[in-house]
């Protein structure tokens, strides 16, 4: 090709000049800036882990880690998933021997310990509601605001388990034992209760609206020791 054709360098430097500061050619540097200046990128959202949901495993029964030497009872009654014990640690115990393994250096599952008591509270009501049978239930249930139940920060982990004051209400109310005038100081003994309490918890918050409670319970109960009694067999363990 002639020599004279082709264009000369320095004109088709400044052509490409000319071209990019009118925008119709990108530069690098350009591109870059575009990029920096632009919304932050959204990073990838995580994988999705893959090989199933969360195993479901229970075990019926009151059971001891006897590595860390806690007591759990991960019946399927309650709990629609339970962290598994390892089967070599796996434990199994008689519900009735709960009170000795504590006294020999073993401790409640803290966060369930207000489920775990209510469970062995009713093992003492399956053979019927009677004085003697509440009064059993009703020491057990007691312990679930024992300061074994702390938690860390000195808080009681069963403070706002309003299911356990209700069941030990009705417990109380039922208690033939104790006199009517004394159900109030009774009750307040075996508890423990926030400084604030619900609309629903305010029957606690003094005497009178206890009492009310009380005597609803003691006018219909036929239908509040059914309740118990259907409750009780619901949990019983073997």
């Amino acid at each position: 090709m002639p020599r004279s054709s082709l264009i000369p360098r320095r004109e088709f430097l400044d052509n490409t000049l000319r071209l990019a500061l009118l925008g119709l050619l990108p530069l690098g540097c350009n591109q870059a800036k575009e990029k920096d200046s632009g919304s932050p990128e959204k990073p990838e959202p995580p994988k999705r882990r893959t090989g199933g949901g969360r195993q479901s495993w229970h075990h019926e029964g009151l059971v001891m880690n006897s590595k860390t030497k806690v007591l759990h009872f991960p019946t399927r009654k309650v709990y629609k998933y339970y962290d598994e014990i390892d089967p070599a640690h796996l434990r199994e115990l008689a519900a009735a021997g709960w009170l000795s393994q504590l006294e020999s250096g073993a401790r409640l599952n803290r966060d369930q310990s207000g489920n775990i008591l209510e469970l062995l509270a009713m093992q003492e009501l399956r053979s019927g509601v009677n004085a003697q049978s509440i009064a059993r239930a009703t020491e057990i249930l007691s312990r679930a605001f024992h300061k074994s139940c702390d938690t860390a920060a000195g808080v009681n982990a069963n403070l706002y388990n309003f299911r356990l004051h209700e069941l030990m209400l009705q417990l109380v109310a039922l208690n033939a034992e104790v006199p009517n005038e004394q159900k109030w100081n009774f009750f307040n003994a075996r508890i423990l209760k926030p400084a604030t309490l619900r609309k629903r918890q305010q029957w606690m918050e003094n005497e009178p609206g206890f009492n009310s409670r009380v005597q609803y319970i003691l006018d219909r109960q036929p239908e509040y020791i059914a309740r118990l009694e259907k409750r009780a067999q619901r949990y019983s363990v073997t």
